[in-house]
């Protein structure tokens, strides 16, 4: 008989345990979520990788473009084209909404 509760014992202990680190991650968690001074460094810090990564793939492009533009005159003119076109629009937009 003693040895059925020793291990019901060991049992809820066991249990306990892992609640206890449960509850502490949990904890831990909800503190990270609430340290917004940290959680805007992330974001802006995973905001800066990523536009490394983009300018760099934007850059390796540019440089294929001058190829690309002579095999292609037309479609670099209508991509030039279309370029000057949504910059006009967006400039007249601003002014529009002041």
């Amino acid at each position: 008989m003693t040895t059925t509760k020793t291990s019901e014992t060991e049992e809820l202990e066991a249990d306990l345990e892992l609640t206890r680190r449960h509850l502490a991650q949990t904890v831990q968690e909800l503190s990270r979520q609430l340290n917004v001074p940290l959680r805007v460094k992330e974001s802006a810090s995973s905001a800066g990788h990523r536009a490394v990564q983009v300018a760099g793939t934007a850059g390796a492009r540019a440089k294929q473009m001058p190829a690309t533009a002579r095999e292609h005159p037309k479609a670099a003119a209508a991509v030039g084209g279309a370029m000057a076109l949504g910059v006009g629009a967006a400039a007249w937009r601003v002014r529009r909404g002041k």
